[in-house]
């Protein structure tokens, strides 16, 4: 098995990130806890994505193996993204959960550091994945992060998600979960 290789992606491959992160994100408990409708899913998904990308292109962090495999969102410390721009997905999420994705917003922010680079999104295709294309994307990352003397945060949304940051420094700092949703566990790296 060959090696993946890693590279900086540009915002003409936008369509190819999107769709990336979309099948990686497909089986997410807690997105799909959000978004349990197929098709009410890949349309706010892309609307996400969208959003969630434009940070990320615009400070040229977009990291992604070089067949579009795997691809990761990063932004940069101090930047804050404006979560009124998801407001038109909210009405795909059923009714009775829509205060609680906003209450999952605003526990993620009394955890996100100002100062550390942030990790809204990172998935690899599922028809690629145990491959160690996500490794690779973390280790591309982490390693220019770590040449800045930087922290990274992010929140793993699932407990095997978890396992992998942690094998790359990120600690857990704590668990977010409200009535029946899956849960989230904020993590942070310390600069290295």
């Amino acid at each position: 098995m060959s090696t993946p290789k890693i590279v900086q992606a540009s915002i003409v491959d936008l369509n190819k990130i999107k769709g990336v992160l979309t099948l990686g994100f497909s089986s997410d408990a807690l997105l799909r806890w959000v978004f349990p409708d197929a098709s009410s899913y890949l349309k706010s998904f892309d609307i996400w994505m969208e959003e969630f990308s434009k940070i990320s292109f615009e400070n040229n962090i977009v990291y992604s193996e070089e067949n579009f495999y795997g691809s990761a969102l990063w932004h940069p410390p101090g930047v804050e993204f404006d979560n009124s721009a998801l407001e038109p997905t909210f009405d795909s999420i059923p009714s009775d959960r829509i205060e609680v994705v906003i209450k999952f917003f605003e526990e993620f922010e009394k955890y996100h550091p100002e100062d550390a680079w942030y990790l809204p999104f990172i998935a690899v295709d599922p028809a690629q994945q145990r491959k160690g294309i996500g490794s690779f994307l973390l280790k591309e990352a982490l390693k220019m992060i770590d040449e800045r003397g930087d922290r990274a945060y992010l929140e793993a949304s699932n407990e095997q998600n978890k396992a992998l940051y942690e094998r790359h420094g990120f600690v857990e700092i704590g668990r977010v979960q409200f009535e029946d949703s899956p849960p989230a566990f904020p993590m942070i790296r310390e600069a290295q």
